[in-house]
């Protein structure tokens, strides 16, 4: 699937720290840490700082840091070594690197081609 983002990118620094929900169209890079949901059209990409608790979907995702809760992401999902995620994944691909640490459930939806 294409990603939809309009090009541009959010950027949450290290020392940024947001409680409630995040809604956009663009990619965006989290450093900080969040308690909330995560809505984005573009690509996810979290930071070994980073860490979230709440619900994420997003077009693709790249994890480096620490996440508690479930994702829906329409393309490619990449847990990066030292990565930590709790929660359920939906992806079309995935992609666990060495020594990331990922606890619970994968679901990816078989294509028509298939």
């Amino acid at each position: 699937m294409a990603n939809k983002s309009s090009g541009e990118l959010t950027h949450l620094s290290s020392s940024t720290v947001i409680e409630g929900d995040i809604k956009l169209d663009n990619d965006i890079r989290i450093a900080g840490s969040i308690v909330g949901t995560i809505d984005t059209k573009g690509a996810l990409i979290v930071e070994q700082t980073g860490k979230i608790r709440g619900e994420i979907k997003a077009n693709s995702a790249t994890i480096a840091g620490r996440i508690q809760g479930n994702i829906e992401c329409d393309g490619l999902m990449i847990l990066e070594s030292r990565s930590c995620f709790v929660g359920d994944i939906k992806t079309r691909q995935i992609v666990i690197n060495e020594n990331a640490e990922f606890q619970g459930n994968c679901a990816m939806p078989i294509s028509e081609a298939s």
